[in-house]
């Protein structure tokens, strides 16, 4: 369901700042528009907002982005999440990076499903539990994701060796995080 938060909490975007990035009278009635239909509660049009790249260069993507995430847009929760991990157009917080990512993964969302494992696995922003990162990377193995299935044989083989009773260290790889991944 759309929140409709208070109209003081919606970002709007300086014309000043606008025109100087380029934005001309079409652009900008545009930009007006969609600003309408994302602070009447319209979440597609908030996560729009949040990832456009006239946004991004102009004005308060990310506040764009929270509200969408805030809203239960998996896309706008999967980005954000990418954003607290990676610093960009938010302050590096592996604890939000995977609340975030928790949120999408929980709707779905393959990539986030496959960061919130590796989260796990390292203990980023969440205890470190190979039994919890094994849930999340199957189920983004079994939507095609190819990392996560890799990265689920070795948690695999650290779930066996913890069996028998010894330390297990996991080295996986970095996911690309970043905005430009808006699918």
């Amino acid at each position: 369901e759309a929140i409709r938060p208070e109209a003081n909490r919606f970002p709007v975007v300086d014309e000043a700042a606008a025109r100087a990035a380029g934005l001309n009278d079409t652009g900008m009635a545009t930009l007006r528009r969609y600003e309408a239909a994302a602070t009447a509660g319209d979440v597609d049009m908030q996560y729009r907002l949040g990832c456009s790249d006239e946004m991004i260069g102009i004005g308060p993507a990310t506040t764009w982005l929270r509200i969408a995430a805030e809203g239960g847009h998996a896309k706008a929760q999967y980005n954000l999440a990418c954003a607290y991990k990676s610093g960009e157009g938010a302050p590096v917080d592996y604890k939000e990076s995977a609340r975030w990512n928790r949120a999408a993964a929980e709707q779905g969302h393959t990539e986030a499903q496959c960061n919130l494992g590796l989260s796990y696995c390292k203990g980023q922003g969440v205890a470190q539990s190979y039994a919890d990162a094994k849930g999340w990377l199957e189920k983004a193995a079994a939507q095609g994701d190819e990392l996560a299935a890799h990265e689920l044989g070795k948690v695999q083989m650290a779930l066996a060796v913890q069996a028998r009773g010894h330390i297990a260290m996991f080295s996986g790889r970095e996911v690309a995080t970043g905005l430009e991944k808006n699918r």
